[in-house]
């Protein structure tokens, strides 16, 4: 799916779901770009055109087959100093804004094939694909919005910062919170990209004026979506798309024509394979056996029958999934959701690594000195959490600030187990990786007595990441990520290539964004590992009028599950909560998606999945497969 943004249609649009960067290009040519929806639109009548970003690895030698009409990007993502295949001819693109700015120039294309197609075609239906790259990187902005959003921080979220997460797939764990270096890129990336999305807005208007004016906006459906979401912080991880969380995996999805129901919301999980099979349906085509994916005009129907009452007609349609696959990755063979389900619990279980913490002398000391945690046994035998409190005075040049209360604070602290519990075993966490000496990125505090400093900060004086207020000097901040020796910690930009084996990283510095706003030169360089090979996985997303969760395995044998319901921001990781049943169920679910291709897929996606168990057993082969 990738490059897929932004589509306008006049009874059709497109989405491939076929080429991903997991497929080799060689295959992609000869098998899955004949059976695109640029050929099936084609085959049915329309005019097809596609502008914009292709694939990655699309060299720009050839046309796709399928395509009246194209204009793509070649390789990846890029603003300015570029090269497109326009229908078959290769032609380069330099640095002015005003010739040469990419989202601009596949506006102003998109409404000239619109433009020449109602002079030159008539009546005759087409299909406009518009794969707007932004805000992609390098996340140039035009002249004239590079001012806006200064102090926008709506990417802050419950998450934002969120780390270490222990209970969470290894590169969580080994993930901590973000240096100051790492907030102001995350601030920075996120301001440039709303910024970039600017000229995406003037175009989608302009494209729809286009339509108006030609009187043909109401015949017209109209599907705008991404392929992904981002993350910017979430869980500590200043950048990437990978995860298989709400921030990375839900995206708005925009649909507009003859029948859809004006300003309403459907709850129902979409996802982007169903476009396929909608534009077919649109366009009155036969959908292949193979296609995965449901035609979301039935949807649209089955909503609108209910809003109107008419049952007659809500029996006509099968009732819409309440479950996706989400997967990243090809996944092996695994052992029984038993096994890896008790291994990991006595190795990761909240009451496993609290007794082992506990039992170890130096947390069952009664609070003293500079010492932050104390274990004790309650009357129910139980172990307790105490947080020491910091009873050294405080002789701060800034009196007319009002300090947090922190001794209030520990006190209501001490009331709450469950949180108290939370902190204290990712301070363990923190504490055995920096003493073990394993790979971690980020912050790893972990302080487990207070250190004395001379310094006294005030409130002002601090950059925004919520570190200890006294502990930390804020010159410490700043240039940490440029003093560290730790060869362990990869926010060390000395480190040859910034490379880390079998881990995607990044070395980010003032060469990386040429337009403003700029990296500024005293932030210097760091390098961050925003992926690991095995965070590969394969997970359930299930939402109905009482289940409203995420279900993961990973290859590494890890399993979480989170209840949105309670947990909306997938905080905490609660699989142990589960009964083995439940458990198992699930497990068996996300097989028979992960197995299952074309539409048996949605027997496995209904909320009455069990019921066809029987029946799956005993498919013809012809309906097996891997999707």
């Amino acid at each position: 799916m990738s490059g897929y943004r932004k589509a306008v249609i006049k009874n059709g649009k497109n989405s491939r779901i076929c080429d991903t960067l997991l497929v080799k290009l060689v295959f992609s040519r000869k098998v899955h770009e004949h059976r695109s929806i640029g050929v099936y639109l084609k085959d049915a009548g329309y005019r097809t055109a596609y502008l914009g970003k292709y694939l990655n690895e699309y060299e720009g030698d050839y046309v796709p087959p399928g395509w009246d009409y194209w204009m793509g990007l070649v390789k990846n993502s890029k603003f300015y100093n570029y090269t497109i295949n326009f229908n078959g001819d290769r032609v380069k693109y330099g640095a002015d804004y005003h010739k040469d700015y990419f989202t601009d120039l596949v506006t102003n294309h998109s409404v000239k094939f619109i433009e020449d197609h109602f002079l030159t075609h008539g009546d005759k239906p087409f299909l406009l694909v518009i794969s707007y790259p932004a805000p992609h990187g390098p996340e140039d902005p035009a002249p004239q919005y590079a001012d806006l959003f200064e102090d926008i921080d709506s990417h802050r979220t419950e998450s934002w910062n969120y780390a270490p997460n222990p209970d969470k797939q290894w590169l969580l764990q080994r993930t901590g919170k973000m240096e100051p270096v790492h907030v102001a890129f995350t601030d920075l990336l996120h301001r440039r990209r709303m910024q970039t999305l600017q000229s995406v807005d003037d175009g989608v208007h302009q494209i729809f004026s286009t339509l108006r004016d030609h009187n043909y906006l109401s015949s017209t459906y109209a599907f705008y979506t991404s392929d992904h979401g981002y993350h910017l912080g979430q869980f500590g991880l200043i950048k990437g798309k990978n995860m298989p969380y709400e921030f990375d995996i839900r995206v708005p999805f925009f649909l507009r024509g003859p029948g859809v129901m004006k300003n309403s919301s459907i709850r129902e999980p979409v996802i982007n394979v169903d476009i396929a099979p909608t534009l077919l349906s649109i366009a009155g085509a036969a959908i292949p056996a193979h296609m995965d994916g449901r035609s979301l005009l039935e949807l649209v129907t089955l909503k609108k029958a209910a809003s109107q009452g008419k049952i007659d007609k809500l029996k006509q349609i099968a009732p819409w999934r309440d479950t996706v696959l989400i997967e990243r990755g090809k996944m092996p063979k695994l052992r029984k959701i038993r096994d890896r389900w008790l291994n990991q619990k006595e190795r990761y279980g909240k009451e496993m690594r609290l007794n082992e913490a506990c039992s170890k002398p130096e947390w069952q000391r009664p609070c003293s000195g500079t010492q932050l945690w104390s274990c004790y046994r309650s009357s129910d035998d139980r172990w307790r959490i105490l947080k020491c409190r910091d009873r050294r005075s405080r002789h701060c040049p800034c009196a007319s600030e009002k300090r947090p209360k922190r001794h209030a604070r520990n006190a209501a602290e001490e009331e709450n187990q469950a949180e108290l519990i939370d902190e204290f075993l990712r301070n363990v966490h923190e504490y055995d990786i920096l003493r073990k000496k394993e790979w971690h990125q980020g912050y790893f505090a972990a302080p487990m007595s207070r250190q004395r400093r001379n310094a006294c900060p005030c409130r002002g004086n601090l950059h925004p990441l919520k570190l200890d207020e006294f502990n930390i000097n804020p010159s410490d901040l700043l240039d940490a990520p440029r003093r560290k020796k730790d060869k362990g910690n990869t926010t060390n930009p000395d480190r040859a290539a910034c490379s880390v084996q079998q881990m995607n990283c990044f070395l980010h510095n003032t060469d990386h964004w040429k337009t403003p706003p700029l990296w500024p030169d005293q932030y210097g360089q760091f390098c961050f590992c925003q992926n690991s090979n095995n965070n590969t996985y394969w997970c359930l997303r299930t939402i109905n009028e009482v289940d409203n969760f995420l279900y993961c395995e990973f290859v590494t044998e890890f399993v979480s599950f989170y209840d949105l319901n309670e947990d909306p921001y997938q905080l905490h990781n609660i699989v142990y909560a589960l009964d083995m049943s439940t458990l198992e169920k699930l497990s068996e679910r996300l097989r028979r998606l992960r197995e299952c291709s074309g539409a048996s897929c949605e027997r496995f996606s209904s909320s009455d999945w069990e019921q066809h168990l029987t029946r799956a057993t005993t498919l013809p082969q012809a309906e097996k497969g891997t999707s």
